[in-house]
């Protein structure tokens, strides 16, 4: 019998921020590294803005101060959606705990140039970028697309903060890796992030008829497998119980 040759080599403490998702982050050994982008893939109504939106109020209440950014929604829509999950941002936007910033989809170097100074001012830790998706049609080419993630991905890093990058399918993703498995819009995102978590319609019916799997999570031993989550009054809720 071989033996297993145990590890000498002493590693750095990852420390961790809390997803603000109930059940989640016992899959991800206690939450999200800190300073990590995470691409957060999936079809349309999987919940990706639900999970932007409680992963940035959850930060609020802890005095982590958020940033999400949208491309897409208008900023009293998103208010509106996390109203019907209990989340009421405006109480942390008057304390600049919550803040949100709308830009059209081609105003990339606006973006950029705007998120340096509103996380310096702002001491923001967590950020959402709603969707990730918007830089992908205006971009010339995959590795246009690469640079503008990395980009993005280098400004918070360099902020220690943390944050979602969203991802829009245009389909339904594939569970499994490797192949022809769609991650993201463009193919190249889930390069370029540090971690991948995908949602999927389950069709199972009832009240889980959505699931979450972690794809990939560096430095972490994340669990393998899809989950079943729900959508509650409060927000997303993931089942410790893998199909």
């Amino acid at each position: 019998m071989v033996k297993k040759a145990k590890c000498s080599v002493k590693f750095p403490l990852v420390k961790r921020i809390t997803s603000g998702i109930k059940g989640l982050d016992k899959l991800i050994q206690g939450g999200i590294e800190e300073g990590s982008l995470v691409l957060l893939s999936g079809g349309t109504g999987t919940g990706k803005t639900i999970f932007g939106l409680q992963y940035l109020y959850e930060g609020a209440k802890k005095n982590e101060p958020g940033l999400f950014v949208t491309f897409e929604e208008d900023p009293e829509d998103l208010r509106k959606d996390a109203a019907i999950f209990c989340m009421n941002i405006r109480k942390y936007e008057k304390d600049n705990k919550f803040l949100i910033k709308n830009y059209p989809p081609f105003a990339f170097d606006q973006f950029v140039g705007d998120i340096e100074k509103i996380i310096v001012q702002y001491k923001i830790k967590r950020i959402v970028i709603d969707s990730i998706s918007a830089f992908g049609i205006y971009s010339k080419s995959d590795y246009e697309l690469r640079k503008r993630i990395y980009e993005i991905s280098k400004i918070i890093k360099n902020a220690n903060a943390t944050g979602i990058a969203i991802s829009e399918l245009l389909g339904e993703a594939t569970t499994e890796m490797g192949g022809n498995s769609t991650f993201s819009r463009f193919g190249v995102e889930e390069f370029v992030t540090d971690s991948l978590i995908m949602l999927h319609y389950a069709g199972l019916g009832g009240n889980y008829d959505r699931t979450v799997q972690i794809v990939k999570m560096r430095r972490t031993d994340h669990a393998r497998g899809i989950y079943p989550i729900r959508m509650t009054k409060n927000g997303i809720e993931v089942s410790g119980k893998s199909e």
